[in-house]
Parts: structure tokens; C-alpha cells; sequence
């Protein structure tokens, strides 16, 4: 019996592990005066105490993963130019957070591209909105999962009572939701905002795992142990 306990919490704690949210930070460092990559640097962020990164290629480009959702401060650091913090990097689950091409001088951020806007959007599939719990967490609208996909989003029109949600002049009612994967029928679902983790609007190229609709998909993903553990550590 206690072998089979013993069992059994292993396999929740797997299966726990496997709904971990992470994603992954990407960019390349450039000396300001030339323009040149800045090979062998060192940049690394802090994930719960610990170091987590990698030391830039030849071409001065650099990607860290996998880290757990949540904000973080880049630092760069080379013996020649010296050590910077770019705080406020967005990480979403399943995303990449573009911190573009950072320019350095003595050791000094000149210019790194804003990661930290209220809607990600992935330019490698500019049909899909991102927004994450901390950006849901601080919206005037986060009561309403319509209202959040609408904001800022030139292609979501929203009725003023929030029930209804037109993409790019669709009917109403040609919207999918999806929350944990499950398909929810019956009009918008209604969830606490401060249960959602991740939410992805795709306004067109609806990838076809999700279906045929005419309109959009709303995905939804709630936090999973380990992001309310997480986010109970940056408290």
C-alpha cells in the first residue's frame, strides 16, 4: 500500500511538472558605435535564486530557456563593455520575449526594444495577441474575457455590454473559446481573472487544431501549481 502512495504522488508531481508554464527570451547585443555583435558575452537572469542563462554566439545573438512565466531582469555582462540590468522582461508561456538588438557602450544600454507593452505580439505570427496574467492583473477590463481580447486590438470589435465579440466584421457567435483545451459552447466563459495565466486571441490563420470557424479563437489558460507557486514567491 505505501509503495503504491509512494507511486502515485510521483506521477502527480510528473504530471504537475508537466503543466509548468515556460518560455524563453531571445536578442542580440550590438556595441553601439560600430554595430557590430558582441560575441562571448555572458546573459543571464535570475529564475527562484538560481542563474539561469547562456553567453552570445559569434553573430552576438542569444536565447535563454526554458524559463517559468513571469518578469525578470536581463543582465548582460562582458569584461570589455562592463555589466547592465534591463529590468521588466515579459516571459509567457510558450512564447518568445524579443529583446531585439541591444546596443552597448562602456557598459551601457543605449537602446533595447520595448518587451514590456500591454499586448505582446509575435512577429513571427502576427495573427496571435498574447497577453499575460500580470498585464490581465492590472487591466480596467479584466473581469470581462472579451474585453481583454479587445483591447488594443484593431481586428476585435466588443458590444458595450461585453457578451458579444465581432473579428474583423464576423457575426457574433463565430468565436471559439478554448480554456485548458476543452471547447466551451454557450457564449463567453466567465472566470476569475486571477486564475487565468495566459491569454491568446488569433484574429486570423487559426491553426487547425482548433477547428474551421469564420471568426477568431479566444485560448485561455489557467495557472497551473506551479505558476500560483511562483507567483506567491515574488510576493
Amino acid at each position: 500500500m505505501k509503495t503504491m502512495m509512494t507511486i502515485a504522488i510521483s506521477l502527480m508531481s510528473i504530471g504537475l511538472i508537466a503543466q509548468a508554464s515556460f518560455g524563453e527570451i531571445k536578442g542580440k547585443v550590438l556595441d553601439k558605435e560600430t554595430k557590430e555583435p558582441v560575441p562571448f558575452s555572458n546573459v543571464y537572469v535570475m529564475s527562484n535564486g538560481n542563474a539561469v542563462g547562456t553567453v552570445t554566439n559569434i553573430d552576438g545573438e542569444f536565447k535563454i530557456k526554458p524559463l517559468p512565466a513571469g518578469t525578470y531582469d536581463l543582465v548582460v555582462s562582458n569584461v570589455e563593455y562592463g555589466t547592465t540590468t534591463l529590468p521588466g522582461i515579459i516571459v509567457q508561456t510558450e512564447q518568445i520575449a524579443f529583446a531585439g538588438e541591444i546596443l552597448i557602450s562602456n557598459g551601457n544600454v543605449i537602446k533595447v526594444l520595448d518587451v514590456s507593452a500591454v499586448k505582446l505580439i509575435n512577429p513571427e505570427e502576427t495573427s496571435l495577441v498574447t497577453t499575460s496574467w500580470e498585464q490581465i492583473k492590472n487591466s480596467p477590463t479584466r473581469t470581462n474575457i472579451n474585453r481583454i481580447a479587445g483591447d488594443g486590438n484593431s481586428n476585435v470589435q466588443v458590444s458595450e455590454d461585453g457578451n458579444e465579440i465581432y473579428f474583423r466584421g464576423s457575426r457574433n457567435g463565430d468565436v471559439l473559446y478554448i480554456v485548458d483545451g476543452v471547447k466551451i459552447t454557450g457564449g463567453r466563459p466567465i472566470l476569475p481573472s486571477q486564475g487565468i495565466n495566459r491569454m491568446s486571441v488569433y484574429t486570423g490563420g487559426v491553426p487547425a487544431k482548433y477547428g474551421d470557424t469564420m471568426g477568431g479563437v479566444v485560448v485561455v489558460e489557467t495557472k497551473s501549481y506551479f505558476d500560483l507557486y511562483y507567483e506567491s514567491l515574488r510576493k
